[in-house]
Formats: C-alpha cells, structure tokens, sequence
C-alpha cells in the first residue's frame, strides 16, 4: 500500500512553502499525494501551482463567498472532512497559521487522520497580534501529531506548551528551499513577468515594501504609508510596493501614495518577480512573515512595520528590527540604510535554514507512517 497524504493550503505564502514539500513526496516511491486548495488567494496564486508542478485534486467550492471567518473556517472543515472520509489517509499536511491551515488541521484531528504541521512552534505570546493567525497556530499545535519546527526556538515553544519532544523535528523553512528553486531562475538575464519592473530606474535605491496585516489597518498603516511617502520625496530611492487586494489596504495605499513621484505601485506579483525584486532591494519595509524568513537569503536588512514578531530569529541574527508604526523611526531607518553608493547587505547564514528542509520532512512523513502515528498519537 502506497502512503497516502492529503496536502492542504488555501494562501499564496502556503503554496509556496508546500510547493517544495510537493515536489519532494513526488520524487519519492510509494506515495500517493493529494492536493485540497480551498482558494483563499485565488487571485494571488498566479503561476505558483505551476511553478512547483502542483496538480489540484479537490477544489474548494464557494468558501470564499460566505460571509466572515467563521463561516468560511466551517465550511473549509466541512469539505476537507468530505475528502478524509473518501480515502484512508495516512498523514494531512498543513503548513503556517491560516485559516485553511486550522480548518484542516481540527478536520484532520476530528477524524482520527494524524496531523503533520510544517512551520509549528511560532508564537508571540500575543493573541491580538497577529489577529487571528496567534490563534489558528495553538489550535494546529493541539490538533498535529507531528510538528515541524523551523528553528530551536520555535521547537523549545512547543516544548514549553508540552508537546512531546519525539514528536518535534528541527527542519528550516521551506520557504528557503522555494527562495533557493526560484532564485535560480531568476538569476542573469530574467525578463521579469511584470512589464513594469523591467523599467525600474536603475540609479535608484530600490525600497521594497509590502503592508496587509489585518491588525495594521487604520492609523498605523497610514503612518507606515507617511513614511514611505516622504522617502519617495527624496529624490534617490524608489518605493515599489505590491498593493494588497484587500479593499481595506488598497484604500489606504491608494490615497497616501497614489501618485506620489519615485514610487511604484504594483499589481500582486508572480514570485519570480517578488524574488527578482529582492535581489535587487536595499532594505525591505514589510509586516509579513514571510518575507522576514526571505530576505536573510540576500543578506537584506529588514525593517518590521510591527510590534511583535513570531520570528525573533531574524532579529537576533541582525537582520531585522521592530519599528511598528513609527514613522520618524522608518524614515530615519531607511535614510541610515541607503545612506551609501552600495547597498549594506549583511553577511551570515539566514537563520530559518539553508534548503533542505522539504526533503527532511518527506523523508520524515515516510518514516512515520502515518497508520502508526494513527494508533499512537490518536488513539480509537
């Protein structure tokens, strides 16, 4: 009998740090993997499932139309507990903190089917912040059997909340591994997909930013914007910023920036693209998580619009720094950053791991076959 595992994600940022955990269980014998996208980026998933040569096998159908959280995480439950019980999986994998994540995760726990959670052990101690991904990543952590921690740090959290340590596992971010898969192709000559960043003045100082917390909305989100304004104003940097689809953000962006000289508005970009942009950035203004464990890779310094983060390691590597919502804090920031003719990257090993974290945890999800994890974590 093949192992099969039911892999589930919903957002941009889970396609791309399962397309690599994808392509390992591929390259693996005697695995038979499936796929659930619940759809909650549809819009924002351009070209990844291709990019990683993902085959969608169940489709969520009308999850995002219903209206608030609640009703998309019941429906989201409802129709990955409809796949569960059509095959006898041996593992359901999840990744990160989204709503799909901990719909498919409590799916998996309330049908005995054994939990892998790729990315466990985040924490801020802070359940407001982030809103309300906090919560979704303690009920992953009470539903999951098998916990894959990207860091110590994030392992010692689980240990804290008394998860058995045979049941943890130190593998890196996979987002590393897809940064390492996508960099290489847009290393030399690439002609970006995004007409507009093919055009970027050069002589500029390339600022990279991107804004879409929900907890940022309102007034810390337009003093982040101020201060990106008055960069711009400059006269020696660019802003490019990849304008979130959320209508709230979009608002906001539009009436800050819009127009603003030296600035770049971008419609969501393809990764290669966000990946092409990187390479080339100065310094990264960003409340994403994400990016966080990205930009080390191209030794960017990094400045956190946020009050907390579920990654100190970035900063305690050097690479990043909380600035919340201080404006005069981010323009002075950026002003010491960009100061020089060169950029100021930084030298050391990007902290959330070096690339081979997918190939550890397909190895991992063949050694502990899942009818065992079945008998042993969750018991009938």
């Amino acid at each position: 009998m093949p192992t099969r595992i039911l892999i589930a994600f919903g957002t941009r940022p889970e396609i791309i740090k399962l397309g690599p955990v994808c392509r390992a269980l591929r390259e693996r014998h005697d695995v038979e993997t499936h796929v659930f996208w619940t759809g909650q980026h549809i819009e924002l998933a351009g070209g990844l499932l291709d990019l990683f040569g993902i085959t969608v096998t169940h489709n969520g159908a009308e999850i995002m139309a219903q209206p608030g959280l609640a009703g998309k995480f019941a429906l989201m439950m409802q129709q990955i507990e409809t796949v569960l019980r059509t095959v006898n999986y041996d593992w359901i994998v999840v990744q990160g903190d989204t709503a799909t994540a901990a719909a498919a995760a409590t799916a998996g726990f309330l049908n005995r089917v054994p939990v892998a959670h790729v990315e466990a052990g985040l924490r801020t101690g802070d359940l407001a912040s982030p809103w309300p991904e906090e919560f979704n990543r303690r009920v992953i952590t009470l539903a999951s059997a098998l916990h894959f921690a990207p860091t110590a740090r994030a392992a010692e959290n689980l240990r804290a909340e008394g998860v058995p340590d045979a049941n943890i596992m130190v593998v890196g971010n996979t987002v590393v591994d897809a940064l390492l898969f996508v960099g290489k192709r847009v290393a030399g000559a690439y002609q970006p997909i995004d007409p507009v960043l093919a055009n970027l003045p050069p002589e500029k100082k390339l600022v990279l930013a991107t804004l879409h917390r929900r907890e940022n909305i309102g007034a810390p989100m337009r003093e982040v914007l101020r201060a990106l304004r008055s960069l711009a104003e400059d006269g020696d940097k660019l802003i490019a910023l990849p304008v979130h689809l959320n209508p709230e953000v979009r608002k906001e962006v539009l009436s800050i920036l819009g127009g603003a000289p030296n600035v770049r508005l971008l419609a969501p970009l393809q990764y290669p693209d966000f990946v092409y942009l990187l390479r080339k950035a100065w310094v990264v203004v960003t409340d994403s998580g994400g990016v966080q464990e990205e930009a080390p890779t191209f030794g960017l310094p990094i400045l956190i619009t946020r009050e907390t983060t579920e990654r100190p390691e970035v900063i305690e590597a050097g690479f990043g720094r909380l600035v919340g919502a201080d404006s005069q804090r981010i323009v002075s920031e950026v002003r010491a950053l960009t100061a020089g003719d060169q950029p100021q990257l930084l030298s050391g090993r990007n902290p959330f791991g070096s690339g081979d974290a997918s190939e550890r945890i397909a190895d991992a999800l063949l050694a502990r076959e899942g009818r065992t994890a079945r008998a042993k974590v969750l018991p009938l």
